[in-house]
Parts: C-alpha cells; sequence; structure tokens
C-alpha cells in the first residue's frame, strides 16, 4: 500500500517496483497458507519452515523497498541519473540479502550458525579457487565503478576498439561501436590497461585534416577560402575559431593542417568526410588546384584538342541556354556568343550555399545542372522556403544588374553546376549598346508584373517604375 500510494503521489506509478511488490505478496500468501494450517497437528513442521521461509522473504521485501525509495529520492535530486551503478546496487544487495538470512535463521531456528558459517567459509575457498577469474572481473568492476573514469554514455578507445559505453556488469563492460557491434571487454584486463575517453573532460575535442595544394595560390586566400567552408557547416563549434596552419613545403605542394572543433567524436570520420567533400567544392570554384605528382607525359597535344573541343561544346550550349533566358532576350546573337565566351562555371555539392542572404553580389547565375533552393528568413529568424530551381533556371539577376545585396539565401539541394554571369562579362555587353540597358530593364519589370517565381525578382521588393530601375542599371555599369 505505502510503494503504491508513493508511485501515485510522486506520479511515477509505472516505476513501480516489481521485485519488492512481488515479494509482499509472496509473504502475505505464505501468511495465508500458514493461518489456513494451523490447528493441524501434522502441519507444525510445515508451519514452521513456513514461517522461517516468510520472514526471509519480508526482509528481502523491506530491503529493497527500502533501497527502491533511497534511489529514487536521490534520483530526484540528480535529475533522474543512474546516481549508483548497477553493479554496486547488485553487490550491496548480495550482502544485504546474506546478512538478513543469517539474521533469520539465529533468531526463528536452532540452527548452528558457527558450523553453517565454517562450512560456507569452506565452500567460499573452494568457490573462489575455482573462479579466480570472475572475482577478479568482478572486484574490477567495483575499483571502475568507485573511482568511474568513464560513465554510461562516454566514447572510449581500447585496444583498437572505439564505442559508447552501454553497460557496466559484473564480468564486464560494453561498448558499441560505430559498425553497431558489441564488444565486451573483461573488467579485470580493463582495469588493469590504459584506454582513452573522449568524452572527458567535457565532449568538445579538436580534429584535424592535412591537405596539399598548389604552390601558386597565396596561403592568405587559402585560409580564407577553408575558413569559409568550415564555417558554414553546422557540425563544426564557432568556439575556439578554425586554425590552418602551414606545415611544409613538400615536393609537389604545400601542406596545410586544418584543426577544427565539434562536440561529438562519435561521428568524426563522417563530418571529416563531409568537409573534404566541400572542400574539394569550394577549392575548384576558387581556381585552387590539388596537384598531382609530377610526370612526363607523352601526346599531350591530344589532350589539349580533347579539352579544346570539349570547351567549344560548352559554349554552344551556354549560348543555346541564354536564348531562353529572357533578362538576356534583348541581346543579339553577336553579343551572346561573346558572353558565353567571358563566364565561367561553379559546381557546389549538395547542402553548400551558393548565396546567402544580405552578401554583397555582382553575379547572376544560371543552373547548367542539378537543382538548389531559395529560402529567406522570417521575422523569427525562421527560414521561409520560396522556391526550387532547376536546369535552366536562373537567380540573382537583380544584383548582376544593379549591385543590391542578395535578398534570399540559395542551397544546393543535390551537386549543382552554375553559369556565373559577372558584371565585368556582362560590362561588355551593357557599354556596347546604349539602349541595351533600357531594354534589360523594361524586361526586368514587366517580370515583376507577372510574378514570375522563378526570378529572384519575385521575392523582393523593388520599384516598379522602369525609369527609376534603368537608372540604377546605368549608374552601376557606368553608361
Amino acid at each position: 500500500i505505502v510503494m503504491i500510494l508513493y508511485s501515485m503521489a510522486s506520479k511515477k506509478a509505472e516505476k513501480l517496483p516489481r521485485i519488492p511488490l512481488a515479494l509482499f505478496i509472496t509473504y502475505f500468501t505464505l501468511q495465508f497458507f500458514i493461518q489456513t494450517l494451523e490447528g493441524y497437528e501434522w502441519s507444525h513442521g510445515w508451519i514452521r519452515y513456513a514461517g522461517i521461509t516468510a520472514d526471509i522473504i519480508l526482509s528481502w521485501a523491506v530491503a529493497r523497498f527500502v533501497f527502491w525509495f533511497f534511489i529514487e529520492v536521490l534520483a530526484g535530486f540528480r535529475k533522474n541519473q543512474d546516481v549508483i551503478p548497477k553493479i554496486t546496487r547488485d553487490f550491496i544487495l548480495f550482502l544485504t540479502f546474506a546478512i538478513l538470512f543469517f539474521v533469520v535463521l539465529r533468531v526463528r531456528s536452532d540452527i548452528n550458525l558457527a558450523s553453517l558459517l565454517t562450512t560456507s567459509a569452506l565452500l567460499t575457498v573452494v568457490i573462489g579457487l575455482a573462479a579466480q577469474a570472475t572475482l577478479s572481473n568482478l572486484f574490477s568492476g567495483l575499483i571502475i565503478q568507485a573511482e568511474r573514469p568513464f560513465s554510461i554514455g562516454d566514447w572510449i578507445r581500447f585496444e583498437g576498439y572505439e564505442g559508447t559505453v552501454i553497460g557496466i556488469s559484473w564480468k564486464s563492460t560494453q561498448i558499441l561501436t560505430r559498425e553497431r557491434i558489441l564488444v565486451y571487454i573483461p573488467n579485470s584486463i580493463l582495469a588493469s590497461s590504459t584506454f582513452s575517453n573522449y568524452s572527458r573532460p567535457n565532449r568538445k575535442k579538436i580534429a584535424s585534416l592535412v591537405i596539399g595544394l598548389d604552390y601558386s595560390v597565396p596561403p592568405n586566400k587559402v585560409r580564407k577560402v577553408i575558413t569559409q567552408v568550415l564555417e558554414q557547416n553546422s557540425k563544426v563549434l564557432k568556439q575556439p575559431k578554425v586554425n590552418i596552419r602551414l606545415l611544409q613545403f613538400s615536393d609537389f605542394s604545400i601542406q596545410y593542417e586544418i584543426r577544427f572543433w565539434h562536440n561529438n567524436y562519435s561521428i568524426e570520420p563522417q563530418l571529416k568526410s563531409e568537409i573534404n567533400n566541400q572542400l574539394w567544392y569550394a577549392l575548384r570554384r576558387n581556381q585552387i588546384r590539388i596537384p598531382y605528382p609530377v610526370r612526363d607525359i607523352q601526346h599531350a597535344h591530344i589532350e589539349r584538342e580533347f579539352n579544346k573541343n570539349s570547351q567549344n561544346k560548352m559554349t554552344e550550349e551556354i549560348q543555346k541556354m541564354f536564348e531562353s533566358i529572357p533578362v538576356l532576350s534583348p541581346l543579339s546573337q553577336a553579343d551572346r556568343a561573346d558572353l558565353a565566351e567571358k563566364v565561367y562555371i561553379e559546381t557546389y555539392g549538395e547542402g553548400e550555399f551558393i548565396v546567402q542572404e544580405e552578401d554583397e553580389g555582382d553575379s547572376m547565375y544560371i543552373i547548367l545542372s542539378g537543382s538548389c533552393e531559395a529560402t529567406r528568413r522570417g521575422h523569427q529568424q525562421q527560414a521561409i522556403k520560396l522556391s526550387r530551381f532547376f536546369k535552366g533556371d536562373f537567380f540573382g539577376e537583380i544584383s548582376l544588374l544593379t549591385g543590391e545585396k542578395r535578398s534570399a539565401t540559395v542551397q544546393a539541394t543535390e551537386e549543382v553546376s552554375l553559369i556565373v554571369v559577372d558584371k565585368i562579362a556582362f560590362s561588355t555587353v551593357i557599354n556596347s549598346n546604349a539602349t541595351i540597358s533600357e531594354q534589360i530593364g523594361k524586361v526586368v519589370i514587366e517580370r515583376q508584373k507577372a510574378s514570375a517565381i522563378n526570378s529572384e525578382a519575385s521575392f523582393v521588393n523593388m520599384e516598379t517604375d522602369s525609369q527609376k530601375l534603368i537608372q540604377k542599371i546605368k549608374l552601376f555599369f557606368g553608361v
């Protein structure tokens, strides 16, 4: 009754201790059995032994209940953490049961405890000699629990095995590896060996990557590009800051060490792979080459001829795509051909940011392959999805024409290749024809009025007066 009332009062009925409750029920059942058999001469022996058994069960039930109540109270102060490790609880309960067992026998029976203890001692010696390894694991487990070099949930490494500690029993400590393999390490071996705990003193850990880059690229530019990549990764901590060190000048490249902080060692290999993937795209966009060992290659003219043919085919494809871009429709065929030779292609990996809201910009992007998504910050800084872009779609024309800040964030939803039309390439077209800026301005205004969903102009707040827009274009390009 006390247990049930406590559980209901504390709203923890689901944590009702089943073992003490079962022991109490067994005790009352035995008492009912004893009361029923009283009065029968043949039952005196049975009643005596049943009474001793009932007293042992009652004392054990009370001890288990008191222990459970003590753990519950402590857990309330410690926010329901595992305040006493399981192996320690089991050991205390075992000693308590042994003491209660002998006390009840001494009080309720005429058994000679001295001879019983002597026999038990001899039996203990025999068992101890036969189970030295088991006892060694037991006491090593108690030492581990007392010293607490690790806790449940910590990430440890021991002799080639590493994983999360999920349990500490009488015999072994269990860790779950990244490959979801459960490894049992005997406590005696673990207590006497060296192991690493990656969750102490806290979960912040430093990781490092080494990369070799081209000699022709200034180290400061390399640091800037790499820092931007890591700052965009949400799994990399902002503090302490990323540290990029120039290690050495090797035969074919300059070696850089990238050091960054994270707070989850279990995902470190995955995080490194993710960063390497993002670095490849970022370095390629910034024309930073990861050099190969230098070798003499024959028939190099064949490769150059192949690259030239590929470049010509790409230029033709870009010209065809320009024909379907409304902003470029006022351009003549010659202007589009000239512009196609001045643009360049950038490739972004899945999850990378192409442009970010409020960033400075002077370029327009046309999707050559892949897809991306535009979002904008709401009043509570939440990301509001605006539109998806696919092959042939474009965005950023307002920044290209007027130099205004980006009005939305665009992020790659898969690997995406983009044709980049920047101010330098487009200025040749604008300056070659005095009326082209007016024609382009009118096209943009018409698209705004039609609320074209594929244009950045569809989610920016601009003047609807075409003359003002044309004036901005002329001012930006110095026409």
